[in-house]
């Protein structure tokens, strides 16, 4: 292999002088910084989406932190409203023959407190169940997701 030219191109066979290239230094030096350009802007909107997954899963294992002591909650009160309940379905019933028994004593009275005491039990736990009810969801993480989905499909458009 000691006599052999010099390959410029695939097709032609060189003498040793390279010609001039088509594309002059300043024309090359634009296209690499557009593309140095490019790729620091892809690099820092991959470390953007890097650090937004990261924080939607963080946020994710918080709600889920977040509907577990809302369900052991929910789950107290339903023990409390179901016993409550019997009580109070058997209280009427008490009532009821109280009542007719009392409408000449005026005993009546006594078990109109009674029976408020038990209603403002069961609303008072309806209104916490109602109240846990909202934290149940992951309504933070979705808006979360559907921003960075707006946010990624705005920054794909802006490289076009």
């Amino acid at each position: 292999m000691e006599n052999t030219d010099d390959v410029c191109s695939k097709d032609k066979i060189s003498d040793g002088t390279q010609s001039e290239p088509h594309v002059n230094s300043d024309e090359m030096n634009v296209n690499v910084e557009e593309i140095k350009d490019i790729f620091n802007k892809v690099s820092k909107l991959a470390q953007e989406v890097g650090q937004w997954s990261e924080s939607t899963v963080q946020l994710f294992f918080m709600e889920v932190l977040r509907n577990v002591a809302a369900a052991k909650q929910f789950f107290v009160c339903q023990l409390l409203f179901i016993p409550l309940l019997v009580l109070f379905i058997f209280s009427l019933c008490v009532c009821t023959g109280i009542v007719l028994y009392s409408i000449t004593l005026n005993i009546l009275i006594g078990v109109g407190g009674f029976l408020l005491a038990m209603m403002l039990v069961l609303v008072g736990l309806l209104y916490w169940q109602k109240r846990l009810i909202r934290f149940f969801g992951f309504k933070e993480t979705v808006s979360q997701l559907k921003e960075g989905i707006d946010v990624i499909s705005k920054a794909s458009k802006s490289f076009d």
